[in-house]
């Protein structure tokens, strides 16, 4: 199994801090440096996904532009 981007675990971490924060009690400051971090890690975490090429993407097969949307047996009825 390949390996996740940092991000990953990073984010996962902070969230995992943010639930147990939520259950001891803590000073109001954690509370404001979590909740102002949550939008950066998101778009850092968005951004090194989108990013990762350890998986390889092949491209679709000449006039397949449109993916599987041209076979019958997969269209909604």
């Amino acid at each position: 199994m390949r390996p996740l981007p940092r991000a990953v675990h990073i984010v996962t971490a902070v969230l995992l801090v943010n639930m147990l924060v939520a259950a001891v009690t803590v000073p109001q400051w954690v509370f404001v440096v979590l909740f102002a971090a949550a939008p950066v890690l998101m778009i850092w975490l968005t951004v090194s996904v989108l990013r990762d090429r350890s998986v390889p993407m092949r491209d679709l097969p000449e006039s397949n532009e449109w993916g599987y949307q041209d076979r019958d047996d997969l269209r909604p009825r």
